[in-house]
């Protein structure tokens, strides 16, 4: 099957982020299935680019400011729409996926000559709901960009139960008519982990800094451990965003609230490369992620893949995942002194770390591979195509 895959991010080529792992995956996995797949991507630059196999055309956004003010990026919804409809005549797409994000696939699905699928991930209503954001007009716009583009899918596809639910609702539709596929990752079976005695236990958390991804609470939950465990050291991997009080980027909040023993047992090491991030993953005594909300929770797949013992939050996607108790274990979402107990339990039982990380990565490897989450896809896909007509096969019909 000839597949076209959109993105706001490929990782290793316009940037990082959720979707575009997910993107990434899909696409190699389909790849190696035998099918050709080609990603559309925002870039710096229109370009095609290759890699791991993967076509990846990269379109740069652009501002047109007569049209931009009346409408958000509806100049880069219209350049989107257009690079990926020439992407799907050059190469005789047979079906394209674009998330829900922001919307910009609306210009393709009104002129499309393949069948459109929409994979919801967390939507602009959901965000802004979460983030407490201030209402406007672009943020307006986007939620009702998202739920058009919804309307006009093919098909509807998302990544958990609780996701699925919570879509219908904010669509209006009913919760069977939305695909539950859940996301896969890349495993590695012959991976051994290595239990050497350290002087220091690590924690790590992987994820923006921002206020849905929790990292305030983990924030406050520090101190508390440290009070126990003083031997701990926190490193926070990903971008830093101005989401604590007084409009403080994480790393300002603690230089300036924490006592300096505090503040050297935590590192903030920004974004870094896949392979440093999966040396902090193999290496970590816990991974913890806080989140307010998660329509999936990608990053506990990435850190249980390598018998990494997890600590979450019981919402959206995440209880199907990590089972609290027995691959993992989830806490009340923004109570940081419930995080910090269950932090120091863990690190306090050896014994408990590994039965859970190893019955987190068997999970993984069972339920959440690459593998699977492809062949699903592509059995999905068959039906989507093999249901659809196209605009003009209609209108001859109607005629």
């Amino acid at each position: 099957m000839r597949v076209g895959l959109f993105s706001p991010n490929y990782p290793g080529v316009t940037g990082d982020g959720g979707i575009g792992t997910y993107t990434r995956t899909l696409a190699e996995e389909l790849l190696r299935m035998g099918h050709s797949t080609h990603v559309v991507s925002l870039g710096r630059t229109d370009e095609r680019i290759s890699a791991g196999g993967v076509v990846i055309e990269t379109v740069a956004p652009r501002y047109i400011p007569i049209v931009d003010r009346l409408l958000p990026a509806a100049s880069s919804l219209w350049r989107v729409g257009e690079r990926s409809l020439a992407v799907s005549r050059t190469w005789h797409l047979e079906i394209f996926e674009f998330p829900n994000w922001e919307g910009l696939g609306l210009w393709f699905a009104l002129r499309r000559q393949a069948p459109l699928v929409v994979r919801l991930h967390t939507s602009a209503a959901e965000t802004q709901e979460i983030e407490q954001l201030r209402k406007t007009w672009g943020l307006f716009v986007d939620v009702q960009r998202e739920k058009l583009q919804t309307r006009l899918a093919d098909a509807l596809v998302t990544h958990s139960r609780a996701h699925q639910q919570r879509m219908a609702t904010e669509i209006g539709i009913a919760p069977e008519t939305i695909k539950v596929i859940p996301h896969g990752i890349r495993t590695y079976p012959g991976f051994i982990r290595t239990n050497v005695p350290k002087t220091e236990a690590t924690v790590v958390f992987l994820g923006r800094l921002e206020r849905r991804k929790g990292a305030l609470d983990l924030l406050r939950a520090i101190p508390l451990v440290l009070s126990t465990v003083p031997n701990t050291q926190f490193v926070l991997i990903g971008r830093d965003r101005a989401h604590c009080p007084g409009g403080r980027t994480h790393q300002q909040y603690v230089e300036e609230e924490f006592p300096g023993e505090v503040r050297q047992k935590i590192r903030f090491a920004g974004a870094l490369e896949d392979a440093d991030v999966t040396t902090h993953l193999q290496k970590a005594d816990i991974f913890v992620a806080p989140s307010l909300y998660e329509s999936f929770g990608l990053v506990f797949l990435e850190a249980m893949r390598w018998g990494t013992p997890v600590v979450g939050t019981n919402v959206g996607g995440i209880p199907e995942i990590v089972i609290n108790g027995e691959s993992g274990v989830l806490v009340s979402p923004g109570n940081h002194a419930e995080l910090a107990a269950a932090m120091t339990s863990l690190l306090l039982d050896e014994g408990k770390r590994r039965h859970l990380g190893a019955a987190g990565r068997q999970r993984v490897e069972e339920i959440f591979s690459a593998e699977r989450m492809a062949a699903r896809t592509f059995e999905f896909y068959s039906a989507v195509k093999a249901g659809w007509k196209s605009p003009s096969a209609e209108s001859r019909t109607r005629s």
